[in-house]
């Protein structure tokens, strides 16, 4: 009986570590689907010029790299990095003549 206990508490913090790894990992891949449509969005915009977009997508590449990898903190640190690069997009033409 002891053996079953101690046996289903394993399988138990086993299944727990792997829920918590697969948490982290959807919320890595989260943070790399707003980095990229914020630069999406940036690209459209024509703010970064070509050189820019070649790195940006390079860090973008590094970071779902890292992700896939496990390495949740290099791709953090590499998505911080490709969002540093943006350039605020000027406002619509609508909300420019609002003001």
């Amino acid at each position: 009986m002891r053996e079953r206990i101690v046996i289903s508490a394993f399988i138990v913090l086993l299944m727990g570590g792997t829920a918590l790894s697969e948490d982290a990992g959807q919320a890595c891949v989260d943070q790399l689907a707003e980095t990229e449509s914020l630069v999406d969005q940036t690209v459209n915009a024509k703010v970064l010029d070509e050189g820019d977009v070649e790195e940006v997508n390079w860090l973008l590449d590094e970071a779902n790299l890292a992700c896939t990898n496990g390495d949740y903190a290099k791709a953090k640190k590499t998505m911080a990095q490709a969002k540093g690069m943006l350039k605020p997009a000027p406002p619509p033409a609508a909300e420019a003549a609002a003001q």
